[in-house]
């Protein structure tokens, strides 16, 4: 059996830092530490491909007893007029990932689209 070694130069531009993933998601996690997410920004930041009244009715309220703040979840539930959700990112992300497939993507809520 042969064995062959190269050595070869790859040129990175000068506007790109090779990290590792895993310092990329610390980085990323930095970012969001001590920061709150209304509905607007979780769907926006999450790329979800449904309305806010979708997100709320089908995905939020559905699931509350386990991602509601007072059960120690990621969300604070908007209550009444003028109340907004609040939204704690990194739980909102680890949540999405972990329950995706969960959640019926294709649950029609009439007028929610």
């Amino acid at each position: 059996m042969q064995t062959l070694e190269a050595h070869v130069s790859i040129k990175v531009p000068e506007e790109y830092v090779l990290v590792k993933r895993t310092e990329l998601q610390e980085l990323r996690d930095e970012t969001e530490r001590g920061v709150t997410w209304g509905l607007a920004d979780m769907k926006r930041e999450l790329h979800i491909p449904k309305s806010l009244p979708w997100i709320r009715e089908a995905v939020l309220k559905p699931n509350r007893q386990e991602i509601d703040r007072k059960n120690g979840g990621w969300c604070v539930f908007g209550e009444g007029t003028g109340h907004r959700y609040s939204v704690q990112p990194s739980g909102a992300r680890k949540w999405f990932e972990e329950n995706w497939k969960r959640i019926d993507w294709d649950e029609p809520l009439e007028g929610y689209e």
